[in-house]
């Protein structure tokens, strides 16, 4: 590995609290050094962890950003209205960057990150949890080599149960702003970001490796909310690129406990499919019988501290996630906004309140069956003709997008219908 590379963290609360204890992890196995973390306040738990190991705090993180001048980079895990300021200043002070998913709420700062590593020659990658490289390279070999005939579209499914105290953890969680500033906090943004940016991901490589365009041309989205949030808690997406392809994404935060399933990406082609999921299996179906691949990797925070300190040195050639790649994901899920409009209100009488270990939570009835039905026919919900708060959207061009529109107020319109 060469020399241990010394790191830094802002954000050690909420999913912070993973990135502290991954990081310790590898410290331990000689990989990095854990130099500093800034919060504004720490965990009792985070607060004995720091003070055991020595590990310097700080409640500003201009001031460790201004004394710890010999770390390699800094881990960036704060909410998400604060990722293209942080990320910005942390490589305008000379670091290395791994900005937690996803990069900025909006076209237009995620493409300030860009340009700011360009111009200080820094490394910017994105903490996306995508498939193994094992099951990245399965996937495109198979699509690739003709087994399952000619792929034309890729589709992701993620159904979720979220308590209604997960809109309530954090200021900003189910928010499009916070103060005047655009947050997006929805299903596609947060929650099901990861597999979002895997579909897209993998369209590229099949479309490199086919020879034609990747780029996005159009999406064409519908967002719904359930609970008295502003953003989505349950969507359909679908993308077309200049290939043809078309990109399938069904995401519910709403479905009831003990009915969920593995979230997972299915390649389907003319003559079979290909499907991975959340535990990094990958299936291979022609005709009537399948095939499974066990392509679990070690745990993917550890291989981008690894793959961007590899980087760093020279022994790899490119990020797993730079924030180019990721530009392409923010693109898309900022027009799904401007697709829709608004986020839909599904009446109260389609839904049900449940508790599950004495937390309360809405689910809406039958999503489940619902959202499967739309991943089986490659329909947006509104197209499915029996979804009686469906609503119709209108395809919205992707192609030269750069600036998302500051005035969107998503919440105010929805409210109103």
């Amino acid at each position: 590995m060469g020399q241990t590379r010394k790191v830094l963290l802002i954000g050690a609360n909420g999913f912070g609290k993973q990135h502290l204890n991954e990081l310790i992890r590898q410290q331990d196995e000689g990989v990095l050094e854990l130099a500093a973390v800034s919060d504004l306040r720490l965990s009792e738990e985070a607060a004995a962890v720091v003070g055991e190991r020595g590990i310097r705090f700080y409640t500003d993180y201009r001031e460790m950003l201004a004394k710890e001048k010999d770390a390699s980079f800094v881990v960036i895990s704060t909410p998400i209205q604060l990722h293209a300021r942080m990320g910005i200043e942390a490589m305008e002070a000379g670091y290395h960057v791994l900005l937690e998913k996803p990069p900025a709420a909006v076209i237009q700062d995620a493409q300030r990150i860009a340009d700011m590593a360009k111009k200080c020659g820094k490394l910017c990658a994105v903490n996306f949890f995508t498939p193994s490289r094992r099951a990245l390279s399965m996937l495109t070999g198979i699509a690739s080599s003709g087994e399952i005939g000619e792929v034309k579209a890729i589709k992701g499914i993620s159904l979720l149960h979220r308590s209604a105290s997960y809109f309530t953890r954090t200021p900003w969680a189910g928010k499009l702003s916070v103060q005047g500033v655009t947050v997006l906090d929805g299903t596609f943004h947060n929650p099901a970001a990861h597999l979002f940016y895997s579909m897209i991901n993998i369209s590229e490589r099949l479309s490199e490796q086919a020879g034609r365009s990747g780029n996005l041309t159009s999406v064409t989205a519908e967002l719904y909310r359930a609970n008295p949030i502003e953003s989505d808690d349950t969507s359909c997406v679908r993308l077309v690129t200049e290939g043809g392809l078309s990109l399938h994404l069904y995401i519910t935060v709403c479905a009831r406990q003990g009915q969920t399933q593995p979230q997972r990406i299915r390649l389907e082609g003319s003559e079979g499919a290909v499907e991975w999921s959340y535990d990094n299996k990958v299936t291979l179906w022609k005709g009537a019988d399948s095939v499974v691949y066990d392509c679990h990797d070690e745990n993917f925070m550890a291989m981008r501290y690894r793959n961007l300190i590899d980087v760093m040195g020279g022994r790899e050639q490119k990020l797993d996630v730079s924030i180019e790649s990721a530009i392409r994901f923010t693109v898309a899920a900022n027009g799904a906004f401007e697709s829709s409009g608004v986020v839909h209100s599904i009446p109260q009488m389609h839904t049900r309140s449940d508790m599950n270990q004495g937390k309360s939570a809405l689910y809406v009835e039958g999503i489940e069956q619902t959202l499967l039905a739309a991943f089986r026919e490659g329909k947006l919900l509104s197209e499915l003709g029996d979804v009686p708060w469906a609503k119709r959207t209108e395809s919205f061009g992707l192609s030269g997008y750069s600036s998302f529109p500051q005035r969107f107020n998503l919440g105010q319109k929805a409210s109103t219908q």
